[in-house]
């Protein structure tokens, strides 16, 4: 089952490709900003460990979150003028992480001289709006119950958290599934009375897996 949110791998096959062209390696401690909202995003991100967030600010004022990049991914994915809507866009460190950070607008001279790594961002750019049409479909589609456990199962199917942690507060977890604190607390607490989870300061703890999965849609 291929799984909406998170994207890991696709360009892990270009890793030493990537060690031999021109960038930066950097680190960055859990929550640091990767390329805060409002600022020109003028680099592309290769994952070496880690993961991020990436998140888009409404002019309405609402943030909504709509995936994770993990170790082998690029991200933003390649594109050559500057985007207004790239402006309301940000990168956020998940976990610890480390990167490559190339600069954009010189990154299409690889693409051009590497017909696997154009394909591979070609690909990228479909799973995006493949992703994209699904989050859509689901914001439309499904019940709020649906949408957080949906959201809930596949954040540890793709973490792969040992102890069923989900490490996001109500906040972050409000912008993944389009809804407000409001809705988002009383779905946890009917989730929280149903004993599939329990609630910790900054975390969501699984007890019960299979009483989560009555509620997904997939």
């Amino acid at each position: 089952m291929e799984l909406q949110y998170y994207f890991a791998g696709d360009f892990g096959e270009f890793e030493n490709y990537f060690s031999n062209i021109e960038h930066q390696k950097r680190k960055y401690k859990k929550s640091d900003s990767i390329n805060a909202i409002g600022e020109p995003m003028d680099e592309l991100f290769y994952i070496l460990n880690g993961t991020m967030a990436v998140s888009y600010l409404h002019k309405s004022g609402h943030i909504k979150a709509f995936s994770f990049y993990g170790k082998g991914y690029l991200a933003p994915l390649y594109f050559p003028k500057d985007i207004e809507t790239m402006h309301a866009t940000a990168f956020t460190a998940v976990s610890d992480l480390e990167v490559y950070a190339f600069k954009r607008l010189s990154f299409k001279q690889h693409l051009d001289e590497n017909p696997k790594l154009n394909d591979a961002m070609y690909w990228g750019y479909i799973n995006l709006v493949s992703l994209l049409i699904q989050d859509n479909a689901n914001q439309l589609f499904c019940s709020g119950m649906e949408k957080i456990c949906n959201f809930f199962y596949i954040y540890l199917e793709n973490m792969k958290e040992k102890d069923n942690t989900i490490y996001l507060t109500q906040n972050e977890i409000m912008e993944f599934v389009g809804m407000n604190l409001a809705n988002v607390s009383k779905y946890l607490k009917i989730l929280r009375d149903e004993g599939a989870i329990r609630t910790q300061r900054n975390k969501i703890i699984v007890e019960n897996l299979q009483k989560l999965k009555i509620h997904c849609t997939f």
